[in-house]
């Protein structure tokens, strides 16, 4: 139970760090930067807590890290994914 929500909160707190970018395609009108920023930072390290009381900290931490990574990697093409079906009237 204990990952589940480890993996809640870090998906959260990438996403929130996502909508803090400049460079960001999932909202059209400017969000304020500096809160998403603080909340993203706050779930994210709410999240690596998680990790690494659910797991053992060394391997708590790069669990939390790998997620992390991949959300981030994953959220622009996401984002592009869904512009392209908005363009073709797919939404």
């Amino acid at each position: 139970m204990v990952s589940f929500l480890a993996l809640a909160l870090t998906m959260l707190g990438c996403a929130c760090i996502y909508l803090a970018s400049p460079n960001q395609k999932w909202h059209v009108r400017t969000s304020p930067v500096m809160s998403f920023w603080a909340v993203g930072s706050l779930l994210l390290a709410t999240g690596f807590s998680l990790w690494m009381t659910a797991w053992r900290p060394l391997a708590g931490f790069f669990v939390a890290l790998h997620i992390t990574m991949v959300c981030l990697f994953a959220l622009p093409y996401i984002a592009a994914l869904r512009a392209a079906r908005r363009e073709d009237g797919h939404d």
